[in-house]
């Protein structure tokens, strides 16, 4: 069986994509990275964010422990209401799809990242769930909420 050769899998790559415009590798569709920066109790300011790949990642600048929640909620669904609505099912049933969650101890970094394929005209809520004790408030109740709609 012969091999390609460096060379040749060149001319044929060039060739391929030539023939299929499709094929060559498109920048609109490179992941956008979008860095989420916790303090205590905030998250700061989100850059305007597209449609399409985008990966996430956090870092938490405060002093207690934090999460990064990402959800796509329902289109029935809004932010204020997300919010007022008490922990549970009538909570959840607010939310399309959970996105995915990063944790981060005070002053850290989570050891991963979340890559998402955002939609366009979707309202996503980025939130901590998080409490600094069993019968403290959930830091979403004190303000670490934002949102964003992909254009």
């Amino acid at each position: 069986m012969a091999t390609i050769g460096g060379g040749s899998a060149g001319v044929l790559l060039l060739m391929l994509t030539a023939l299929r415009p499709g094929l060559e590798a498109r920048k609109d569709l490179e992941p956008r990275e979008i860095t989420v920066t916790a303090n205590d109790y905030a998250f700061m300011p989100l850059p305007p964010i597209r449609s399409g790949p985008t990966v996430f990642s956090f870092v938490n600048q405060g002093k207690v422990d934090h999460e990064v929640s990402i959800v796509r909620l329902k289109t029935t669904a809004n932010v204020e209401t997300y919010v007022k609505t008490p922990p549970g099912p009538d909570r959840r049933g607010q939310v399309e799809r959970s996105v995915g969650i990063l944790i981060a101890a005070p002053g850290s970094r989570p050891d991963g990242k979340i890559l998402v394929d955002l939609a366009k005209g979707a309202t996503y809520l980025v939130l901590c769930n998080f409490r600094d004790k069993p019968d403290a408030p959930q830091h979403i109740t004190l303000g670490m909420y934002t949102s964003f709609t992909p254009k």
